[in-house]
C-alpha cells in the first residue's frame, strides 16, 4: 500500500503463543486487501476495471468493493468533485515518482478522461465509458484495511493493540500499562512527530500534501490533484483527524486537503470530529493543536 506497517499486540489473557499466529492472519487479511484494491497488481478488481475501460464492459463488484465506491461517490459528491477517484490520468501531466517531473501540456489531453459523474453503473457491475479512464482506490483502501484489521483482531479476543499503515492508525483498548497509546503525527516540516495523540479504542488518519513533490518553473508542486483544473491542489499541507473509524477520519482528512484553507477549516468544523491542520505556511490549527502534547 505505499509505505510502512506496525502491528502491536498484548496478549492480555490470551497465551502468548498465540500471537505469532494472530500476526500471520492479519498480514494475510492486509496482503488479500493490497491484492484486491491496488492499482499496480494486474489482477486486482481497480485493474480490472481499468483494463476494461472503453471496451463497453461492464465489471461486477462484490458488494465490499461496492461499499467503497459508493463511499467514493458521496465524498465526490459532498466536495463539489474535488474528491474524485478517476483523476489518476492527470499523472501523464505530473509525475511524482522519483524519477519524474512536471508537463502540463498533457493536462488538455488528460482531462476528458477524468470524471466521476461519468461513470455508468448496472446494478452491481461498474464500467468507465472511454479509453484511458482509469480508478484509484488508494484514498479509501489504507484505512479501511485498518479497519478490517482492528475488527478481526477485536473479534480475535484481542483487548489491546495498535494496527498503522503508513501514518493510519488504529488502537484498541488502552496500553498495556493502562495509558492511552500515545501516537505522533509526522510533522510536514522536520523528520519528526508534530505532535502525539492519545488514542483509547479510537483510531487517527492523516492526508498529507508534503511526502511526493516536484517543482515546476521554480514552484513546488504536492501530489493531490484538483481534478476539474489538473493542477495540484494549493490547500492544507496536512490533515489529521481521530475518528471511531479510520476510514471515515481519512475520508474527512482527505476531503480537508484537497480544498482551499478556508473552505478546509469550514468542512473540519462542520464534520464535528477532532482535527488538526497544518496550512502550506506551516501554521498548525484545530481542536487536536489546542491540547496536544511535545512529541516523545
Amino acid at each position: 500500500m505505499g509505505g510502512p506497517a506496525l502491528l502491536a499486540l498484548h496478549a492480555g489473557k490470551h497465551p502468548q503463543s498465540r500471537l505469532p499466529d494472530l500476526r500471520d492472519e492479519v498480514v494475510d487479511l492486509l496482503e488479500a486487501s493490497e491484492a484486491r484494491y491496488s492499482r499496480y497488481r494486474p489482477n486486482s478488481i481497480v485493474s480490472q476495471i481499468n483494463r476494461r475501460a472503453g471496451s463497453g464492459e461492464f465489471t461486477e463488484v462484490d458488494a465490499e468493493t461496492m461499499a467503497l465506491l459508493e463511499l467514493a461517490d458521496q465524498l465526490w459528491q459532498v466536495s463539489g468533485g474535488l474528491f474524485d477517484i478517476t483523476s489518476g490520468p492527470l499523472n501523464r501531466a505530473w509525475d511524482f515518482r522519483l524519477s519524474g517531473g512536471a508537463d502540463p501540456a498533457h493536462i488538455e489531453q488528460a482531462l476528458p478522461t477524468v470524471g466521476w459523474d461519468r461513470v455508468e453503473w448496472q446494478d452491481r457491475c461498474f464500467r468507465l465509458p472511454d479509453l484511458g479512464m482509469e480508478i484509484d482506490l488508494g484514498g479509501l483502501a489504507k484505512e479501511y484495511a485498518v479497519d478490517c484489521a482492528i475488527k478481526y483482531l477485536r473479534a480475535a479476543g484481542i483487548t489491546s493493540g495498535v494496527v498503522e499503515l503508513a501514518g493510519d492508525v488504529g488502537a484498541i483498548g488502552s496500553h498495556p500499562d493502562g495509558t492511552p497509546w500515545r501516537i505522533g503525527i509526522q510533522s510536514p516540516t522536520e523528520p519528526a512527530s508534530l505532535c502525539t495523540v492519545q488514542l483509547v479504542d479510537t483510531a487517527i488518519a492523516t492526508s498529507g500534501n508534503y511526502a511526493r513533490r516536484i517543482e515546476y518553473q521554480g514552484k513546488q508542486y504536492g501530489h493531490l490533484m484538483n481534478p476539474k483544473t489538473g493542477w495540484p491542489v494549493e490547500g492544507p499541507t496536512s490533515v489529521s483527524v481521530i475518528d471511531s473509524h479510520c476510514l471515515t477520519a481519512g475520508a474527512v482528512a482527505t476531503v480537508a486537503c484537497l480544498s482551499q484553507i478556508e473552505d478546509a477549516k469550514n468542512w473540519l468544523e462542520h464534520a464535528g470530529l477532532p482535527w488538526l491542520m497544518v496550512s502550506d505556511s506551516h501554521e498548525v490549527a484545530g481542536p487536536i493543536a489546542e491540547r496536544m502534547t511535545a512529541p516523545h
